[in-house]
């Protein structure tokens, strides 16, 4: 008997953004699709990734929401409430449309991370349809094929720690669609990319540049750290750091260090998180900024300046350490 010839796979980026960490109790917001290759055999042909996409904007599913999350997507859920598109009508789109870009190849959802947004998109297609085109198991994680091409671990897969060509140039706007664009280039530079060799010895030196600055001096008002001139508050993380603006991101000492503030760190692959509470503890940390932490995996702690400072230095000498410090109250 003829062994069976497997169809070609057809891999179609997607990213969605929600206003919570899971679906049913909480919503896809917007999500965003866009072709990123086919594959046929061991044959791989890039796609542009502009060319077939796919867009909605929907209308919340219930009335929980975390605020943090829904600012990062900058969507406003009280125009989705009265303009979002219907759940049940846009995944009756996207079947359709998955279905006839994919025509005689098997349609893969890849997604970085997978884990998130086929959580959000499967369970979106099978409540609002009971069918799924890319069946129960149709996905691909991009950090899992960097990770087993690259042979690191997996917490090392990450975008700060890949070779420079295999991302895309486009910036990751948080916009679904942009994003989903975006790395769909990230997916085909990974299929068609063949790690180097590695060397038979490892380097004593390789890594260095990426080492967590150390802070030499801590007083009121005042931090000194490895490289940096001199500040007030400071973020640091491996290969550098920058004075810490709590504007950015909307930090305030009530209720404290926003999830924002830390997604940088999780990109850089960093395995410990140092928060400080100021010198007084009065800065607060809100508990999804802790959630965030703890659900990727990272080892967190928090302590008063003086404290964290000291925690900061010890495990800048062996890991792959970020931390945020406040040097008054």
């Amino acid at each position: 008997m003829a062994a069976r010839t497997a169809r070609p796979s057809l891999y179609i980026s997607v990213d969605i953004e929600a206003d919570g960490p899971i679906p049913g109790p909480y919503s896809m917001i917007s999500f965003g699709a866009s072709v990123a290759g086919r594959q046929d055999g061991a044959s791989y042909t890039a796609a542009d990734p502009e060319q077939l996409t796919f867009y909605r904007e929907l209308r919340p599913i219930s009335e929980k929401f975390v605020p943090e999350a829904l600012a990062v997507s900058g969507l406003d859920r009280d125009r989705l409430v009265r303009e979002g598109a219907d759940p049940a009508v846009a995944m009756t789109e996207f079947r359709a449309w998955v279905r006839e870009v994919s025509a005689g190849a098997q349609p893969v959802m890849c997604g970085y991370p997978a884990s998130f947004d086929w959580t959000f998109l499967y369970w979106y297609l099978i409540h609002f349809g009971a069918d799924s085109p890319f069946g129960h198991s149709g996905c691909l994680d991009m950090k899992t094929l960097y990770a087993t091409k690259a042979r690191v671990p997996l917490r090392a897969a990450v975008k700060g720690r890949m070779p420079r060509a295999l991302l895309s140039r486009r910036r990751h706007t948080h916009h679904a669609l942009d994003d989903a664009i975006e790395q769909a280039e990230l997916m085909s530079n990974l299929m068609l990319w063949t790690p180097p060799e590695p060397e038979p010895e490892a380097n004593p030196g390789a890594g260095a540049e990426a080492r967590s600055p150390r802070i030499t001096h801590l007083s009121w008002g005042r931090i000194e750290a490895e490289g940096l001139a001199p500040g007030k508050d400071f973020r640091l993380y491996p290969g550098g750091g920058r004075p810490w603006d709590w504007s950015e991101h909307g930090t305030r000492h009530e209720p404290g260090i926003q999830p924002q503030e830390v997604r940088e760190f999780l990109d850089l692959g960093v395995t410990a998180v140092v928060l400080s509470q100021g010198m007084d503890k009065r800065l607060g940390i809100a508990p999804q900024t802790l959630e965030a932490l703890r659900a990727a995996g990272v080892e967190v702690h928090v302590a008063e300046t003086t404290e964290a400072v000291e925690v900061y230095n010890r495990l800048a000498a062996t890991e792959r350490v970020a931390g945020l410090f406040h040097s008054t109250c």
